[in-house]
């Protein structure tokens, strides 16, 4: 009897150590200084550029639009921005609609040591389904979001359905944020671990609470993430914008206040749907510091 009592007692040491409370440890510590991994969540092929102010002889006929998801490591704790644009649990590598994802968030988190329960603070750009599909998995996460945008996010659809506020959402995707602790922000910049590293900057008009992420990192110099500020460059040198705008005139003035920002910052601008851009950045495992 004491054998065996002893061998169960070995058991369930072994079980405990074998858990994710137990393999919590193997965690990456802190890194020194914040870094930013960049995620593949797939691809957008559109094919209606009238849809973002273009002739098909302007920008082609089909337009490849990138997915990235992005983590910042920083030495106080982890934000992650913008979550994909198929749930994980759906991702099969095949297209699904204009959607295709070879390659779940969680995978490629969990290649650097990291899971969705890793994650302090979760950001997303705005409440597109493109960039809200694995919303509910940081659900206990705090979310960083302006109050205007939690309002469309929840409040019941217009008479044309969802997309009447300005592009589709899928709430299902990120309706457990709904009881998410939540720090609503201000117009003003948002300092996420109070030392100028990593700054949320508010840009509404493609939705009414559209949010940047502005980071300054030590060795890759300032860079802005735009969200959907822009899809494509030739926004920026065409002043053209896309029907689905929530206020068109309001994106104006952000494009405005964040051109001025780009000059006195130096900051290198990624349009976080263009292809051509998201082909030349490193993806993780490797990161920018």
């Amino acid at each position: 009897m004491k054998r065996f009592a002893l061998a169960a007692l070995t058991a369930t040491a072994l079980t405990l150590l074998t858990t994710p409370a137990a393999t919590s440890q193997s965690r990456p510590k802190p890194p020194k200084y914040a870094r930013l991994y960049v995620f593949d969540c797939g691809l957008l092929t559109m094919s209606a550029p009238a849809t973002f102010g273009f002739t098909k002889e302007e920008v082609g006929e089909k337009q490849p639009f990138a997915v990235p998801c992005y983590l910042v490591v920083h030495p106080k704790g982890t934000l992650m921005w913008d979550v994909g644009v198929i749930p994980d649990a759906q991702v099969n590598g095949a297209t699904q609609g204009i959607s295709t994802v070879t390659k779940t968030l969680k995978s490629q988190m969990a290649e650097i040591g990291y899971a969705p329960a890793d994650i302090k603070y979760l950001a997303l750009s705005h409440l597109h389904s493109d960039h809200t599909a694995n919303a509910n998995d940081f659900a206990g996460s705090t979310w960083l979001v302006h109050q205007n945008e939690r309002d469309a996010m929840f409040a019941p659809p217009p008479p044309g359905g969802r997309g009447g506020r300005g592009g589709p959402m899928q709430v299902a995707n990120f309706i457990k944020l709904k009881d998410s602790k939540t720090t609503i922000l201000t117009e003003a910049d948002y300092d996420v671990f109070g030392d100028g590293t990593v700054v949320i900057k508010y840009a509404p008009g493609h939705t009414p609470g559209h949010q940047i992420l502005f980071l300054r990192l030590k060795q890759s110099g300032p860079i802005l993430i735009a969200g959907d500020l822009y899809h494509l460059p030739q926004e920026i040198t065409m002043h053209r914008f896309p029907t689905f705008e929530f206020d068109q005139e309001q994106s104006a003035v952000s494009r405005e206040k964040v051109d001025a920002f780009l000059k006195q910052s130096g900051a290198r601008l990624w349009i976080e749907h263009d292809l051509p851009t998201f082909a030349t950045l490193k993806k993780s495992p490797a990161f920018y510091e």
